[in-house]
C-alpha cells in the first residue's frame, strides 16, 4: 500500500476504471434505483464520479485526505454545469441504463481542479479523452455533458460549517495534468454569478413575473453529508424544491413538473450552512425574447441566502423545457 506525503493512505485503484492516459479515466456503470429519478441522486453520483478521477490521477484519496496540519480537508464543489437535450437529459438515465462515462481532469493550480464528464449510453461511448473543443460545443443531442470546478477546503472552526478555508492536502498532484483553454475557464461565469446572481445573458431573456420568495430549514435527517457539511447535492434538491413553488405559482401541475426536461443547469456554491438554519430562496422566472432552437426557451434563477446572516450561499440558474412546450 502506498501513502501520500501526509501520511494517509493512497485509494487503491476502483477495478471499474480504466486509466485512459494521465489526465483520463472512463468507467461502464449500471444506474441503479439508488443514483437515479426526480431528485438529486444523479447529481450526486456524477460528484462521486469526480471524486474517483482526481483519486486515481493525482495521488490523493480524496474521501481521506488531510491537511498539513492533520485536519480533514474536502474536495468541495464550486461550480457545477450539466449540459445536456431533451433526448438526454439530467433526468433521463433509468433502472438497468448501461453508460460509458469519460473523465477528464485539468489542473487549475494547487488548489483547485476541473473535471470535465462525457456520458452517453455504453452501446455508443467511446474512452477517447475529453476534447475541449468537443466538450463545450455541446453537439451531441445523445451526450450528458457535466463540468465541475472544485476546490480544497476545511473548516475553520470544528463546530461550524461557515467560514470554510481553503486547505490544499499534502501530496495532491496537478503538474502533469492538462491546461484548460482559458476561452473555456469557469471564472467568467461563476464571476457572473457572484456579481448578478444569475447566469442568464439578459441580452438575450427578460424577466417574466414577480420573484418568488420561500424559506427552506436546512434538515439534518436529510441535507448533510458524512461530514456534516451541507451536501452539494442537497443543493440541487433545494434547488428543486424552490423551482416546484414557482411552478405551481404559474398554475402547473405536479406531473408536468415531473415531466420538465432541464436541457442546462449551472450551480455555483459560494458557501455552506449547519443544520438548521433557515435559507431564503428567491426564485426568478426569464422568458428568450425571441424562440430558440424550435421551442420556447425558458430559464430560472434560484438564489439560496442564509436568512438571517444574509450571505449568498449559491446561486443557480436552470433553462428548462415546459412539458407543454416539449
Amino acid at each position: 500500500m502506498t501513502t501520500t506525503q501526509a501520511g494517509a493512505p493512497a485509494l487503491a485503484p476502483d477495478p471499474r476504471l480504466i486509466v485512459v492516459d494521465r489526465a483520463t479515466v472512463s468507467r461502464t456503470e449500471v444506474v441503479r434505483p439508488s443514483m437515479c429519478g426526480h431528485n438529486s441522486l444523479f447529481a450526486g453520483q456524477i460528484g462521486d464520479w469526480t471524486w474517483d478521477a482526481v483519486s486515481a490521477l493525482c495521488g490523493i484519496d480524496v474521501l481521506n485526505a488531510r491537511d498539513a496540519s492533520g485536519a480533514p480537508t474536502y474536495l468541495s464543489f464550486y461550480y457545477y454545469r450539466i449540459r445536456g437535450s431533451r433526448r438526454f437529459h439530467l433526468r433521463t438515465p433509468a433502472f438497468g441504463d448501461r453508460l460509458r462515462v469519460t473523465s477528464t481532469v485539468f489542473g487549475f493550480g494547487s488548489e483547485s481542479v476541473l473535471t470535465l464528464h462525457r456520458i452517453t449510453p455504453a452501446r455508443s461511448g467511446g474512452t477517447t479523452p475529453v476534447d475541449p473543443d468537443e466538450f463545450y460545443r455541446f453537439g451531441d443531442a445523445d451526450c450528458l455533458y457535466v463540468e465541475n470546478f472544485n476546490r480544497w477546503v476545511a473548516r475553520s472552526r470544528d463546530d461550524s460549517n461557515e467560514n470554510l478555508v481553503r486547505s490544499a492536502p499534502p501530496g495532491f498532484r496537478y503538474e502533469h495534468l492538462p491546461v484548460l483553454p482559458a476561452r473555456y475557464s469557469p471564472r467568467d461565469a461563476y464571476h457572473r454569478a457572484r456579481t448578478a446572481l444569475s447566469f442568464v445573458d439578459t441580452d438575450r431573456y427578460r424577466a417574466d413575473g414577480d420573484e418568488l420568495r420561500a424559506e427552506y430549514h436546512v434538515d439534518p435527517s436529510r441535507d448533510l453529508n458524512g461530514a456534516r457539511l451541507l451536501y452539494f447535492a442537497s443543493y440541487f434538491s433545494i434547488v428543486d424544491w424552490a423551482l416546484l413553488r414557482l411552478w405551481r405559482r404559474l398554475g402547473r401541475d405536479d406531473r408536468s413538473f415531473l415531466d420538465r426536461v432541464v436541457v442546462d443547469q449551472q450551480l455555483c456554491y459560494l458557501g455552506n450552512a449547519d443544520a438548521g438554519t433557515v435559507l431564503t430562496a428567491s426564485v426568478r422566472r426569464w422568458r428568450a425574447t425571441e424562440v430558440a432552437d424550435g421551442y420556447p426557451d425558458e430559464a430560472v434563477d434560484v438564489v439560496l441566502r442564509d436568512r438571517n446572516a444574509g450571505r449568498v450561499l449559491a446561486v443557480c440558474t436552470l433553462r428548462l423545457v415546459p412539458a407543454e412546450s416539449q
